[in-house]
């Protein structure tokens, strides 16, 4: 955050002034950080660890922000960005006894893994923009033109002859983040206009894709994307 913030004890809220003099409400990011922590100790304990201490911090990463608060003591919970590695080791000096064996510490590891769930936006819920306001087609990066064509197993730019042969996941990755972490076959070749379902089958079954379901209803989970 650019500009002045300062943090309001009294109703909970981040108050940030920018250069222009206009004013701005947030909520208080030392509670949400103490929210996050909670959640964390909530799932640990499911997890029968329950002897874990998690500390909480808040960094301001804006070298030009300037930091205000009434309460002298906020500067144990918010710091800038300049202090993370001198808090890292004063936090390093409080706990300087082991917790968790190594063999706990990999269990531990391998369940945070497993619990993680990746963060997928979605802009166009969120803004209310109909899914035919987007652009369709598959996208050259040589011209910068949705006019990419698949002949004989490779795309094939129409206004600047271009080859690629993966052009489509390009397209799978703005289908994605723009409309949901799902695609059907129907649902591939309407977005990269794509007239063969057959090829589409090929292409989506070439990416090993996770998927639910059988041949018409067979739903591809795009989040394989990331994931791989």
């Amino acid at each position: 955050m650019a500009g002045e913030i300062f943090f309001d004890n009294t109703f909970h809220q981040l108050i940030r002034t920018n250069p222009d003099g206009k004013t701005e409400a947030f909520d208080d990011p030392i509670l949400q950080v103490s929210r996050q922590r909670q959640h964390l100790l909530d799932w640990l304990k499911t997890k029968r660890t329950n002897n874990l201490p998690v500390e909480t911090l808040v960094v301001s990463a804006n070298s030009s922000t300037i930091i205000r608060a009434v309460n002298t003591d906020i500067n144990r919970k918010v710091i800038r960005k300049d202090r993370i590695l001198l808090r890292i080791e004063e936090l390093k000096n409080k706990y300087n006894e082991a917790v968790l064996s190594a063999r706990a510490m990999k269990r531990l590891s391998n369940l945070l893994l497993d619990g993680h769930t990746p963060y997928i936006p979605k802009p166009l819920e969120n803004y209310r923009i109909p899914i035919t306001a987007l652009q369709t087609g598959v996208f050259c990066n040589k011209c910068h033109a949705f006019t990419m064509e698949r002949k004989t197993k490779k795309w094939i730019c129409r206004t600047c002859l271009d080859i690629s042969l993966d052009a489509h996941i390009s397209a799978l990755y703005d289908y994605l983040y723009l409309v949901k972490p799902t695609i059907t076959n129907s649902e591939f070749r309407n977005f990269l206009q794509l007239q063969s379902p057959s090829s589409a089958k090929k292409l989506l079954l070439s990416l090993k894709l996770n998927h639910s379901g059988q041949t018409r209803g067979r739903v591809y989970l795009l989040n394989s994307l990331i994931e791989g």
